[in-house]
């Protein structure tokens, strides 16, 4: 009689069949879990440097009346938008590719580099609307980080650079066009 305590082949190759299938599993998870901690890490990063942007930007426009306008020497590569006030003084946003510069009012330049992520000037847009009571304005900048599904065909606007104003439409003395930006 044959001793019956070992296992066949077709065992073992059952059991390297069950583990390389629990083995792939366990890589994909591993790879899902590190492309999200590098996208939270992306978005961190970039996020400050937005909201450092917004706030420096939003200061100027609330302490100031805007009177108009202008996008003069926007290019592909390249947009200038260029706020007046109504005490004759200005501000300008300048962005390229990986840079925001930002000329206050009282002359004072920021400049952000633009890290581990790309500025699509050539996306970016300003709107602004004018009734009898209310003038609205809306640029939005287009900004494509590393993350995944953060490129021309899947923008997330959480990553773009959004400024929003809202002013008394008789203060607003620009001209009568409603869209600035290379978009429009």
């Amino acid at each position: 009689m044959l001793n019956k305590k070992g296992v066949t082949l077709a065992e073992v190759i059952v059991s390297i069949a069950l583990i390389s299938v629990v083995l792939v599993f366990m890589v994909k998870l591993l790879i899902e879990l590190n492309n999200a901690e590098t996208n939270t890490t992306y978005a961190k990063n970039n996020q400050i440097t937005r909201v450092e942007i917004l706030r420096t930007i939003n200061n100027d426009l609330l302490s100031k009346t805007l009177v108009g306008i202008s996008d003069s020497g926007s290019n592909e590569d390249l947009l200038v938008v260029t706020f007046q006030f109504s005490d004759n003084t200005s501000s300008v946003i300048r962005a390229s590719s990986n840079t925001l510069e930002y000329t206050n009012s009282g002359g004072d330049i920021r400049a952000w580099d633009m890290d581990e992520c790309s500025i699509y000037v050539n996306l970016a847009d300003v709107y602004y609307t004018k009734d009898q009571n209310i003038f609205t304005m809306t640029i939005d900048i287009e900004v494509h980080t590393l993350n995944e599904r953060n490129d021309k065909e899947f923008n997330n606007p959480i990553d773009d650079i959004s400024i929003s104003y809202i002013g008394n439409a008789q203060d607003f003395t620009a001209n009568t066009l409603n869209c600035l930006g290379n978009d429009c």
